[in-house]
């Protein structure tokens, strides 16, 4: 169906009988829906007191008035649909939390936990992790949960559908969202790819006419903004060729049949349909608002159509409930609400010795896997100085020639092939494709082009584009999809082409797959990987050759990885993908066309473990990634050169960190030097010096009084990585530098 609004405002309101004589609903349906609109307006107005009194602490921003577009929208879907959520979220998890109530028991252990919730109790849906703005049920309800982000919910929920859509599940998924969230780069980076890759869901907009205090088309109130030219939502769905509706969101009946009919056009043929519903919330923005962006007439022509008003003169109009039935559900949801608030008052608070408890998945390797990969890893340190020998000392032929041949030494030798870094990435992705066909990738130019540093090369050939995925230029809705597959079950890998573009994706990757895990009380997962690639060395200047690792080392929630050789980056990122944690993964740029052993077979590297790349007893120099090749370089210049015998120790993972083996290394060498390719200022490498010099031993001793001389740390300069080929190699650490530290310390 091509772009085309449906004003349903247009025609007769709903009545009730017509839809229990079609079968669609049950007289004791429209009963129910009308306590679901109490209970979620009781609940908000009790919201309102409890935060007067500080018993709810922080900010909440209520659902009052809109209490039809939760409730309709609810009905109309089936158990097992998946929705998405907002900062004003609670009435969404109130009405699908009553789907799934088997009775009254089940309904008001419900409403318990969400009240428990906002006060911050350990019996609350997220143990008081997530609080108002963050609620969800994500086990039972299947509601991919709150985000306190203006528009920040609706790329996951598109990636979702895109889940739901690859596991042929025949689900649908409903992503409620506020007018203001329409006017985000989240929302046209999110509603394009839904529309672009057909995906199952229904964008549902409550369009409450205010976006905080800003109208969102025109107001009686002088010196009022405007945040739309557009006065409908929906024709933006004009921009997408999606088909659109604009509903009565006071009327849940007109709110159910609208939904109804979007879930199962989006059900039957795989593509996303807009709902607009016209609604109105009756607090403000928050409980501080004092609404002054709006009359008190305005405000009193709305509350004349309240859903609770709308519903029972429908009740009563057609003859399905008297007066007393009415008073009696109204008394009943207050008492449902009432109990909530003592439910809440008597719990726990959580234990502040559980504060670290569900920020990531608990994993890690049996001893005997990591002493295992040590010696595989000298092995193929062992093999790629024999290739690099013979590559060099080879006689004879061309560059390529010479390589060839000494591949095959190595190969006979030891049975590894070489390649390169760019063919070890692909080569991880692949086995991993093959080995679970929950595994996907997407992002901009992997499948035909094969990504811009060819690490992609070839996927798509092999695994079709319903899992190499190419996407517009939307690094938001690239990962905040990753984000929502792998919530509902997928392992995506969304590629970032530059990591210089990260902190537009920031907002998703932190906010929604870093936290979730945490804000919904241990209840998620999100096993994704975000590949990326930065530093220098192709003189591109400083939006596309910076090293960002220490912002995404400081976000709680997040694995950050970065192979230095190709045996290293297949095996990380083989981990990476089969970690339950969401994985940043960076490449460096200069590092694609490196050659080293990767050994046959089916091989993985334990995230955490640091690899000593080079013994020695001097000098400790902690590394990664590039920077280790330079510290490999400058080692021998130090053992040749100086008699100095530097020990390099590639951490490979920098979080979580392997602070035991540099530690444990200055305790042999009493000196520490840390290199890294990013910023000096709040960096990578003052981060390994503060973690060692604080490590405790087991003696009771700590890091730092192992030191016989101050830690140096080298890193990028202060600037913007300059485009000019010889400021650029001065704007990093050079094995020159590496060197003169060293002397400078034994």
């Amino acid at each position: 169906m091509p772009f085309k609004i449906e004003d349903t405002r247009k025609n007769a309101a709903p009545k009730l009988k017509t839809l229990i004589k079609d079968g669609l609903i049950t007289a004791e349906d429209a009963l129910d829906w009308l306590r679901t609109i109490y209970e979620i307006r009781f609940f908000e107005e009790k919201v309102f007191d409890l935060l007067g009194q500080n018993i709810i602490k922080g900010a909440s921003h209520l659902y009052a008035g809109q209490e039809a577009v939760a409730t309709g929208a609810i009905a109309a879907i089936a158990k097992g649909d998946v929705i998405g959520s907002t900062h004003r979220g609670h009435g969404h998890c109130g009405a699908v939390g009553n789907k799934y109530a088997e009775n009254d028991d089940d309904r008001q252990q419900h409403w318990n936990r969400m009240m428990a919730e906002l006060m911050g109790r350990e019996t609350g849906y997220c143990k008081g992790r997530g609080g108002s703005m963050h609620i969800a049920d994500v086990d039972k309800c299947n509601n991919l949960g709150s985000t306190g982000i203006v528009g920040g919910n609706i790329p996951p929920a598109v990636g979702a559908a895109i889940a739901e859509r690859y596991k042929k599940t025949g689900k649908v998924v409903i992503s409620f969202f506020g007018d203001g969230s329409t006017n985000t780069g989240s929302f046209h980076e999110a509603m394009n790819m839904a529309s672009v890759m057909d995906v199952p869901l229904v964008a549902v907009i409550e369009n409450n006419l205010y976006g905080m205090s800003v109208p969102f088309f025109g107001s009686d109130i002088e010196g009022a903004g405007c945040a739309s030219n557009v006065e409908d939502v929906a024709q933006r769905a004009a921009s997408y060729d999606v088909p659109a509706m604009i509903v009565d969101g006071q009327d849940v009946a007109a709110v159910f049949l609208a939904v109804r009919k979007a879930t199962e056009y989006a059900r039957e043929n795989s593509n996303m349909m807009m709902v607009e519903a016209k609604t109105y919330r009756y607090y403000g923005h928050s409980r501080s608002d004092p609404r002054a962006y709006r009359t008190k007439d305005e405000e009193k022509a709305w509350r004349e159509r309240d859903p609770a008003l709308v519903l029972s003169k429908k009740l009563l109009g057609e003859k399905l409930a008297d007066q007393e039935q009415l008073d009696a559900i109204r008394d009943k949801a207050f008492d449902t609400i009432e109990a909530s608030v003592q439910f809440g008052l008597d719990s726990a608070w959580p234990d502040p010795a559980d504060l670290a408890r569900d920020v990531y998945v608990e994993e890690s390797s049996p001893d005997y896997l990591v002493e295992g990969e040590k010696a595989t890893a000298g092995k193929v340190a062992e093999a790629t100085s024999v290739f690099e020998r013979e590559l060099a000392t080879g006689s004879g032929g061309s560059k390529k020639e010479r390589s060839q041949a000494a591949q095959a030494i190595v190969k006979d030798k030891y049975g590894m092939d070489v390649v390169t870094m760019g063919q070890a990435v692909a080569a991880a992705q692949a086995e991993e494709l093959r080995r679970d066909e929950n595994v996907i990738i997407l992002g901009e130019d992997v499948g035909l082009y094969g990504g811009a540093y060819g690490a992609t090369k070839g996927l798509v050939d092999e695994f079709g584009v319903d899992r190499v995925i190419d996407t517009a230029i939307s690094e938001a809705a690239i990962t905040g999809a990753a984000v929502g597959a792998a919530i509902r079950g997928l392992r995506p890998i969304a590629e970032i082409m530059y990591v210089d573009f990260l902190p537009i994706a920031m907002d998703q990757l932190m906010h929604n797959g870093a936290f979730n895990r945490y804000m919904f009380g241990g209840h998620a997962k999100v096993p994704m990987v975000l590949r990326t690639e930065g530093g220098v060395g192709r003189c591109i200047a400083a939006h596309h050759s910076k090293s960002l690792e220490a912002m995404v080392m400081h976000v709680p929630g997040l694995y950050v990885v970065m192979p230095s050789t190709p045996y290293d980056a297949k095996g990380l990122l083989r981990s990476a993908i089969q970690s339950d944690n969401p994985v940043v993964f960076i490449e460096h740029k200069a590092t694609y066309g490196q050659m080293g052993a990767v050994p046959d077979g089916d091989y993985t590297i334990p995230l955490g473990v640091a690899d000593i790349k080079r013994e020695g007893k001097d000098v400790t120099i902690a590394t990664y990634s590039r920077m280790t090749m330079f510290a490999l370089e400058a080692a021998k210049t130090l053992q040749d050169d100086h008699g100095i015998s530097a020990e390099v120790i590639d951490l490979r993972t920098l979080k979580p960190m392997d602070t035991a083996a540099v530690a444990e290394s200055v305790r042999k060498t009493g000196r520490l030097i840390t290199v890294s390719e990013a910023f000096g200022h709040c960096g990578v490498a003052s981060e390994i010096t503060r973690q060692v010099t604080e490590y405790e031993f087991d003696n009771g001793r700590c890091g730092f009084d192992y030191l016989d001389a101050r830690p140096i740390n080298l890193a990028a300069a202060d600037v913007p990585p300059p485009m000019s080929e010889p400021l650029e190699l001065a704007s990093i650490p050079s094995c020159d530098k590496i060197v003169a530290a060293a002397r400078s310390m034994v």
